[in-house]
């Protein structure tokens, strides 16, 4: 309820797949075989990414499907031809698609010597079409005539082609989702042959019968599928717990391997990335039994996916909790969990209590982590299998030039460093002073960094929390560590950099910008640690920084310094009692706004002006409302 992100992230979606413009409009029934047809090259996009799932698919387009899976996936060479049709012109794009597929009895016109292309599809002439292209002979089938369409659903049913299809009408036009789902049954299903044998009749002479069989074929006398037959393809299932550049793992469960082809569990030399399906359950489409020859990798039809926040998530007794839900898991104690951290990728098996953010003092699952969380239920039994955990850092971008980026502060310090472009998948808006985020990309075997979200407006609530506090800006709350909070105050205009719903870092911002940004006031009272002080700068921002050795000034609280260096290192020199970079300074320790007026010092309303009460207490204002100060609120 607190945190608005982590609400909005905490979605769920099933069989989470390819990446269509319109994957979400897709049934999550037939998510796996418009994958598995957009990867095997035979249902495929648009030019502009969507799939469009509820289009009607065409008579004339379905041909083109049946000449494309015939061959394998590729467009066949057919040349040109005469068509067969007084409504297909020769030269029309499918003419060639459509001669083929009835040279093959597998598509017939719809009479009157017309082959109405732009027609419709429905469901049992599809069926017809699949089943011709498994062996079925349409004669002997009578796939013709008055019975021809309950005679190719019998057959169709009992090969399975109306798995997932079971709620439509099969003389209704099919969409182009369904006529993906029928297309995928259909290529998992073993072709057919015919048998002629000799037997004796009731008056004893001989006569031939002809049955259908399953087709087989080598020494072992195998059953085959269209897919292998005409794909040269394995399909091994199991869970995908590994991305490793091209590289990818899979395990498999006693019925996985059941269901599988091959023993393989290890693929290599992917030319896509699947990362988006780490944990779910998938099928790996493989060509001749090689594992270094990937067709394509595609969820399942049974995975169930939820999105959350490490942040969000807590325990409910033996399931876990994330956006007010709670959900068992197969295992009551334990879950398989993927860490793909920055350092690498780590499988384990964690108790359920890892995913307690309620443990503050764990950055990596507490209220102030940054990191993303997807629990998988790989089996469709409504209980959580894996868990994937995205490790997020995040760090203030020092440096820029056009080979590489400095961070300097980050939520994990063995992270600040220098990223060069050439290495690392960096994005080009970054600039000095933003905050990025780092993550891995398993892929490109490289680091992902991108610029946190950054929020302008007026931080309007605070809440104390256990070791850590919530800062409302903009009517959001946000999570924010107790160092962070202490460089604002509430009612502040301010700018604020948030990962995942928690602030790294907040600033004020009056908007007015062009502010030296090497003087600062020194607002410690006295040395921390023994070499540290707090600052502020004109901007309004506080730091805790280490004095370096070669400062050579001793200094002063409520006292204007010029500083350079790292905060690791920072060198504090004097500044003169004049204007600076046109700026005016008003003199150490007098931080009473009447005496400078007295001393008729002019603050103009769009200036900084920082107060320092002598306590360790300071504050940036506005030249207005410095101006508008009197001698009882400087007391206060």
């Amino acid at each position: 309820m607190v945190l608005c992100l982590a609400m909005m992230l905490s979605i769920m979606v099933v069989g989470a797949g390819a990446a269509f413009a319109d994957q979400s409009d897709i049934d999550t029934k037939h998510q796996e075989a418009v994958d598995a047809c957009s990867t095997l090259n035979i249902i495929t996009g648009f030019e502009n990414g969507k799939f469009m799932p509820n289009d009607n698919v065409t008579r004339e387009q379905t041909a083109k499907m049946i000449c494309v899976l015939l061959n394998g996936g590729k467009d066949p060479v057919l040349g040109a031809g005469s068509s067969s049709f007084t409504d297909v012109a020769n030269n029309r794009w499918s003419c060639p698609y459509i001669e083929s597929c009835v040279s093959q009895d597998i598509i017939v016109g719809v009479g009157n010597n017309k082959f109405a292309p732009a027609g419709k599809v429905t469901g049992s002439q599809l069926a017809k079409m699949l089943l011709v292209a498994l062996g079925f002979s349409p004669d002997h089938q009578k796939y013709a005539g008055s019975a021809w369409e309950v005679n190719v659903n019998t057959d169709a049913s009992a090969r399975g082609f109306y798995k997932d299809l079971e709620d439509i009408k099969p003389s209704d036009p099919l969409t182009r989702e369904h006529a993906a789902q029928m297309i995928w049954n259909a290529l998992q299903a073993y072709e057919v042959e015919y048998k002629t044998t000799l037997v004796t009749d009731s008056k004893g002479q001989l006569t031939s019968q002809i049955t259908v069989q399953d087709k087989v074929v080598g020494d072992n006398y195998d059953k085959i599928t269209l897919l292998k037959d005409k794909y040269e393809a394995n399909v091994n299932i199991g869970t995908l717990v590994s991305v490793d550049g091209k590289d990818l793992t899979i395990t498999m469960s006693n019925s996985d391997r059941a269901g599988s082809d091959t023993k393989d569990t290890d693929f290599t030399k992917l030319a896509t990335d699947y990362s988006s399906l780490l944990g779910q359950k998938v099928k790996v489409i493989f060509k001749n039994g090689k594992a270094n020859d990937v067709l394509g990798v595609y969820a399942t039809g049974d995975n169930t996916i939820y999105k959350a926040l490490m942040n969000d998530v807590e325990l409910d007794g033996s399931k876990v909790k994330f956006d007010g839900k709670s959900y068992s898991v197969d295992n009551t104690s334990k879950i398989k969990t993927i860490v793909v951290g920055l350092d690498g990728t780590t499988i384990s098996d964690k108790a359920i209590s890892y995913f307690d953010s309620t443990v503050n003092s764990n950055s990596k699952v507490g209220k102030l982590s940054l990191n993303e969380v997807t629990f998988v239920d790989t089996d469709d039994n409504g209980k959580i299998d894996t868990a994937i955990v995205i490790e997020k850092v995040a760090g203030e971008v020092t440096y820029t030039s056009s080979d590489k980026i400095t961070l300097g502060s980050t939520t994990a310090a063995s992270y600040s460093k220098s990223y060069k472009y050439a290495d690392e998948n960096i994005s080009k808006d970054l600039a000095k002073d933003d905050w990025a985020v780092i993550s891995q990309n398993l892929y490109k075997d490289c680091k992902d960094i991108t610029k946190a979200t950054v929020v302008n407006g007026t931080l309007d609530g605070i809440k104390d929390k256990t070791s850590y506090q919530q800062f409302k800006v903009e009517g959001t709350w946000y999570n924010i560590s107790n160092a962070n909070a202490s460089d604002v105050s509430n009612g502040d205009t301010v700018q604020a950099y948030i990962v995942n719903g928690v602030i790294v870092k907040i600033k004020s911002d009056d908007g007015k910008g062009g502010y030296p940004t090497n003087i600062a006031v020194v607002v410690s009272n006295g040395p921390i640690n023994g070499d540290q002080v707090r600052i502020r700068y004109f901007d309004g921002t506080s730091k805790l920084v280490t004095i370096s050795d070669n400062t050579t000034v001793s200094l002063t609280a409520g006292t204007a310094y010029k500083v350079s260096g790292a905060d690791t290192s920072m060198k504090f020199e004097n500044v003169s009692n004049i204007k600076y970079n046109g700026y005016l300074y008003a003199g150490a320790g007098d931080a009473d706004p009447t005496n400078d007026k007295a001393a008729n010092v002019k603050v103009d309303d769009s200036a900084a002006v920082i107060l320092y009460d002598g306590l360790g207490r300071s504050k940036m204002l506005t030249g207005k409302q410095y101006n508008a100060l009197s001698t009882s609120d400087s007391e206060k």
